[in-house]
C-alpha cells in the first residue's frame, strides 16, 4: 500500500503590480526558475508539466537565479533570507541547501552571480543596508553595496574581467561597483526620471543597460560606466523587465518588457540603440518580466503570472502557459474523466486537459473573489465564489447564466439533478436553470454535502443536520454531533454491501467520523490521523475508500473495511491541502495553498 506523486503542475510566478519580476533560465537543463508564494519552482521549458518544487523558505519568495554553471540556484524572500540550492536534483523537492544566509532585514528584490559561480550580490529593501555581496558556500563578505538612498530593485555582474557590478534603485540612480571585493565607484544620476527597475550587462560585457518606469533605456560603457546612448519613450508604458542575450550571428542584444503589454528586442550598434523586433504579447495587461532562452526565443511573464513563449519567427506568442498564482481553493474532475477544473483565491477558473496538462483560463465574465465550489450536473459546470455569485460554465467560457446569492457562499454541492448552495445562515436548492426550489435556515453553517436523497449541513457547533431533497425538510435521522466545528462532508456515491449510505464527517481537529445516513449509527471514528482541520473528503467510485486532505499539509487514503489502516503522504502541499478528488480507481488529484496541482498514484 502506497501513495506516490506522479506529476506536479506548477504554480505560476508570484507578481506584484509595478514591481519587476526577475526570472532565470538554464540552457544546460532547459529549465526556468522562479518564485511562487513560499516556494521556488524549477520548470522545464520544453515540457512545462515537468517541474520541481523547493519548499524550504518560510516566507514568501521573491526571486531565484541559476548560477552560470547551472549547478546551483540562489533564492531570496521577503524576510531578507537567501538560500543556495543544489539544482541537480530531479525529485519533488531539491532539498539540498548549500547555505542559508540572512542578508538584509527586508525584502530581497534581486540576486546576481559572478561568472565563477562563487559570489552572490543580493539587493533589496533593508533597514540597515540595501544589499550585500557574499560567497555562496560560507556567506563570507566580499564587498559592500552602497551609494543608493532608496531600495535597490536590480543588480547584475559583468561576466568577463575586469569584473564590474551595477545596481539600480527607486532613487533613479545607477550605481557602479568595482571588485571583487566589490566597492562603490560612482553613481550616475539624472538619466532616469522615475524608478529605475532593472539593469543588465551585455553577454560580452561591452555595455550595460538600465530601464525604468520613465519608459527610458540607457546604455553605459561596460568597463567604466559612462553613458553611451539612450532612448526616450522606448515603450508606451513603464519598463519592468530586461534580459540580455545573443542572436544567431553572435550580436549582443537585450529585450525589454513593459506595462504596455509589449516585448521589444534591441541591439546597441555604432553608438545607437536599434529596435529589432516587437511582440504585441497581451493587450491591456502588464508584463513584469522577460528572459532570453535561445538566440531566437524568449519567455515573458504577465502580471497574472502567465508565461508567454516568443520567437523571432512569429509576431504573436507561440505558446502560453496558464495556471494559478494564488491558492487553489476548489476542484472538479469532469464526469468523463478527461478534464479538470480548478478555481483559486483570486477568482480565476482554469480548465486542464488531464492527458496533456494543457491549461486554459475560462473566459468571459468570471469571478472576482475566492472560488468556494465547483460542481457538475446536467452537462454543465457550476461555480460559486465569494463575490456572492453562482455561475454556469460551458466549455471554456462562462455562460450568461448566473445567480446572485443572498450572502457569501460556503460551499456548493449536487443532489441528484439539483444544485445545493450553502451560505453562513442558510441552504438553498436550485434547478440547473438556477431557479429556486427551497430554503433551509440554519446558523453558522460551515460545510455542506449532498447525495441523491439527502443534504448534510455541518455547523460551527459540531452539529450535522440531514435534509431531504429537494424540499430541504429535516430528515428523521439524527447524526451524532462532532466534538469540533464541522469542516468537510461527503456522501459515498453508492450504498455498501449492507445497504448503508455512508457519510464522512470531518472536523477542525482533524478527526473524521463515518456514519450511516440511513439510521445515524457510527460506522467508524478511527479515521483520525490528520493533526489539523480536514479541508476535503472524496470517496472512490466503489465507496470502499476515501481520500482526505487537511490543513496539516497531509493526504490520507482510508478504508471502510479496515479503518485502522491508511495510506499517507506528508507535506503534500506547502501551507495546506485545500482539495482532493479521485480520477479513477488508482489516481488522486490534489490542490493546495501553494497554487499547485499534484497527481498521485495510489496502490492499495
Amino acid at each position: 500500500m502506497s501513495i506516490t506523486r506522479e506529476s506536479l503542475w506548477a504554480a505560476l510566478p508570484s507578481t506584484e503590480k509595478g514591481v519587476p519580476l526577475h526570472i532565470s533560465y538554464d540552457a544546460r537543463s532547459d529549465r526556468l526558475v522562479y518564485p511562487s508564494n513560499k516556494s521556488i519552482h524549477l520548470r522545464s521549458l520544453s515540457k512545462p508539466s515537468l517541474s520541481t518544487q523547493f519548499t524550504g523558505h518560510i516566507a514568501a519568495t521573491t526571486v531565484a537565479k541559476f548560477a552560470p554553471s547551472g549547478y546551483y540556484i540562489a533564492s531570496g524572500d521577503v524576510s531578507g533570507t537567501v538560500k543556495v540550492l543544489d539544482s541537480s536534483s530531479t525529485t519533488e523537492d531539491p532539498g539540498i541547501v548549500k547555505g542559508s544566509f540572512a542578508i538584509i532585514s527586508g525584502r530581497i528584490n534581486d540576486l546576481a552571480w559572478d561568472s565563477d559561480s562563487k559570489r552572490i550580490i543580493a539587493v533589496g529593501d533593508g533597514k540597515e543596508r540595501y544589499g550585500h555581496c557574499f560567497t555562496f558556500d560560507s556567506g563570507n563578505s566580499v564587498g559592500e553595496i552602497a551609494g543608493h538612498a532608496a531600495q535597490i530593485n536590480a543588480v547584475d555582474i559583468r561576466s568577463v574581467r575586469p569584473f564590474r557590478a551595477a545596481t539600480v534603485s527607486d532613487d533613479s540612480a545607477m550605481v557602479w561597483l568595482t571588485g571583487p571585493p566589490f566597492r562603490f565607484a560612482k553613481a550616475v544620476r539624472g538619466e532616469h526620471t522615475n524608478f529605475a527597475t532593472d539593469v543588465k550587462f551585455a553577454v560580452d560585457g561591452a555595455y550595460v543597460v538600465s530601464v525604468g518606469m520613465d519608459r527610458k533605456i540607457v546604455v553605459y560603457d561596460g568597463r567604466e560606466g559612462d553613458v553611451l546612448a539612450k532612448v526616450d519613450h522606448a515603450h508606451a508604458g513603464g519598463i519592468l523587465g530586461l534580459a540580455a542575450g545573443k542572436t544567431q550571428d553572435g550580436t549582443s542584444v537585450f529585450a525589454t518588457a513593459s506595462t504596455d503589454g509589449k516585448v521589444k528586442l534591441w541591439a546597441y550598434k555604432d553608438s545607437n540603440i536599434e529596435e529589432l523586433y516587437t511582440w504585441d504579447v497581451v493587450a491591456g495587461e502588464h508584463l513584469v518580466g522577460v528572459t532570453l532562452t535561445s538566440p531566437t526565443s524568449l519567455v515573458a511573464v504577465s502580471l497574472p503570472g502567465d508565461l508567454y513563449y516568443l520567437s523571432t519567427e512569429a509576431t504573436a506568442p507561440t505558446q502560453t502557459i496558464h495556471g494559478h498564482q494564488k491558492a487553489i481553493t476548489a476542484l472538479k474532475v469532469s464526469s468523463d474523466g478527461k478534464k479538470l477544473y480548478t478555481g483559486s483565491y483570486d477568482g480565476r477558473l482554469v480548465l486542464w486537459d488531464i492527458a496533456t496538462a494543457v491549461s486554459t483560463v475560462v473566459a468571459g465574465s468570471g469571478h472576482g473573489n475566492l472560488v468556494a465550489g465547483i460542481v457538475e450536473t446536467g452537462g454543465k459546470i457550476f461555480t460559486a465564489a465569494w463575490d456572492d455569485t453562482v455561475k454556469a460554465v460551458t466549455g471554456t467560457e462562462f455562460a450568461s447564466q448566473s445567480l446572485s446569492t443572498p450572502s457569501q457562499p460556503k460551499g456548493l454541492a449536487v443532489a441528484g439533478e439539483y444544485l445545493v448552495l450553502a451560505t453562513e445562515d442558510a441552504v438553498y436548492t436550485y434547478t440547473t436553470d438556477l431557479k429556486s426550489i427551497a430554503t433551509y435556515k440554519g446558523n453558522t453553517i460551515t460545510a455542506v454535502g449532498a447525495s441523491d436523497t439527502f443534504v448534510a449541513v455541518g455547523a460551527q457547533n459540531g452539529s450535522v443536520e440531514l435534509l431531504t431533497v429537494p424540499d430541504l425538510k429535516r430528515a428523521s435521522t439524527k447524526i451524532t454531533d462532532s466534538r469540533a466545528s464541522v469542516t468537510a462532508l461527503a456522501f459515498s456515491p453508492v450504498t455498501d454491501d449492507q445497504g448503508r449510505q455512508l457519510l464522512a464527517v470531518g472536523d477542525s481537529t482533524g478527526k473524521i467520523a463515518v456514519v450511516n445516513a440511513t439510521d445515524g449509527s457510527i460506522v467508524t471514528s478511527r479515521w483520525a490521523f490528520h493533526t489539523a482541520r480536514v479541508t476535503s473528503i472524496a470517496w472512490r467510485a466503489d465507496g470502499k475508500y476515501a481520500v482526505t486532505g487537511g490543513l496539516d499539509t497531509n493526504i490520507f487514503v482510508y478504508s471502510v473495511d479496515k479503518p485502522g489502516k491508511n495510506v499517507k503522504t506528508l507535506g503534500a502541499h506547502k501551507d495546506g491541502v485545500n482539495g482532493v478528488a479521485w480520477a479513477g480507481d488508482d489516481k488522486v488529484v490534489s490542490i493546495g495553498a501553494d497554487a499547485c496541482v499534484k497527481w498521485w498514484k495510489v496502490t492499495l
